[in-house]
């Protein structure tokens, strides 16, 4: 009889620790991230229009290449905590035979993830909170002579995506996408233009608002250890 309890209670006990264990416990993302940033209204065809008149095939990009890694804890199988840090890089206008100043942005998010662990595919939702930084370079002194800046803001997002599970310690993250809210005071097109500073120039006619709306699609690997 003892023999049988104790068989018993050793089943038990490794059911539950399998239970327990049929999650990751933490994991790293790292891979390429495209930023779909708000420009505010600012267009080639606005820059080649009166008052600014820049050359024909004037254009303001839009998406921004670059780079995002995320650490994840979880706690239970359904909620973790997720650290996201993302950087995007281009030129916001580009003028044919002018050579103009680089961007870079950069994220620093942190929140709450809600993750259903399945054998193979693993959805997830996310709401992060933090900072966004700008920074642009000094424009060359044959066009627009804007010094450099850059400037902090508050940011947030919100989205999901969807992992594959390659190996025990493998992943693909399948897609992600995110709404990212920034509060930048400047808009990079229009500061170009103008020549103004980054500071908020809120109730100003012509002036950038004092958000945007920008959206973020992320692929690479995921790694559970």
């Amino acid at each position: 009889m003892r023999k049988v309890l104790f068989i018993t209670l050793v089943v038990v006990v490794c059911g539950c620790f399998a239970v327990a264990q049929d999650y990751p416990k933490a994991s790293i993302f790292g891979g390429f991230s495209y930023l779909h940033a708000d420009t505010e209204g600012a267009t080639g065809a606005s820059l080649t229009a009166p008052p600014f008149s820049f050359p024909a095939g004037t254009s303001v990009q839009t998406w921004y290449p670059g780079w995002e890694v995320a650490g994840q804890y979880n706690f239970t199988k359904l909620l973790g905590i997720k650290a996201d840090f993302s950087g995007n890089y281009g030129t916001p206008v580009k003028v044919p035979g002018f050579a103009l100043p680089h961007a870079r942005t950069y994220s620093f998010l942190f929140g709450p993830v809600v993750s259903v662990h399945r054998d193979r595919l693993t959805p997830f939702v996310h709401a992060l909170f933090g900072g966004n930084h700008i920074g642009v370079d000094a424009s060359p002194p044959t066009l627009l002579n804007t010094p450099a800046f850059s400037e902090n803001a508050f940011a947030m997002a919100f989205g999901g995506g969807l992992d594959a599970k390659l190996t025990r310690h493998f992943g693909l993250r399948l897609g992600q996408f995110d709404y990212l809210y920034t509060r930048q005071c400047s808009n990079v097109p229009f500061n170009f233009v103008s020549g103004t500073s980054a500071a908020c120039q809120l109730g100003v006619a012509g002036a950038p608002a004092a958000h945007q709306n920008n959206f973020r699609f992320a692929t690479g690997i995921v790694i559970t250890p």
